[in-house]
């Protein structure tokens, strides 16, 4: 009643429990905070952050993937590589192994993409490069909700619904990773610059 449903289910679901082990839940539920705090709060401020700047600039985005800037194409190959990784998972029975791969690209979209991108928001007027941002990040919202729907129904609901405007995420085709490019290279290269910047 105070954290919400996904919280408590994410929080199981990547639990040492469901590989055997054992879970202890803390009585004040700082745990499941954490969830909120590392996993729903930057997802929704990722797509507040899409919302908040297309809705100033009345910008109707469409998903595409063939952005030509280096932030761009690695957003996407990186979402590529979250829809193969976490189908892999899923169809292996392997949750915890899901929400691990979220996890990790959540840090990727909103404390790389985002923060490196924040400027080409922000800019006046409207270019191509202002469009490619608003198209690359609309497409991996769309795509990230789809991907996220079994592990948090309620948020990738509410999120897919209201840049779609379509019925449901759970009335959507699961995503193919092959209509998202792949760059394995790229995004290998962007990692360890993005491990050398957090160390």
């Amino acid at each position: 009643e105070t954290i919400g449903s996904d919280p408590l289910r994410w929080y199981l679901m990547s639990s040492p429990i469901l590989r055997g082990g054992d879970l202890k839940i803390a009585k004040d539920a700082s745990d499941m905070r954490d969830v909120v705090r590392l996993v729903v709060n930057p997802i929704w401020n990722a797509y507040s952050f899409f919302c908040l700047y297309a809705n100033t600039d009345g910008y109707e985005a469409k998903l595409r993937g063939d952005a030509p800037g280096l932030l761009d194409r690695y957003i996407l190959a990186k979402t590529h590589a979250l829809v193969a990784a976490v189908t892999e998972r899923l169809d292996a029975y392997d949750l915890g192994g899901a929400c691990s791969q979220v996890f990790g690209f959540l840090d990727a979209l909103t404390n790389w993409y985002i923060r490196r991108s924040r400027e080409r928001f922000w800019r006046s007027g409207m270019d191509d490069d202002k469009r490619d941002a608003y198209d690359t990040l609309y497409t991996v919202l769309v795509t990230f909700a789809k991907t996220v729907a079994p592990l948090l129904p309620f948020v990738s609901e509410e999120i897919y619904r209201g840049l779609t405007r379509e019925a449901s995420v759970h009335l959507a085709d699961w995503p193919d990773a092959a209509t998202l490019p792949a760059d394995a290279r790229l995004v290998a290269e962007m990692d360890r610059v993005r491990d050398a910047a957090s160390a």
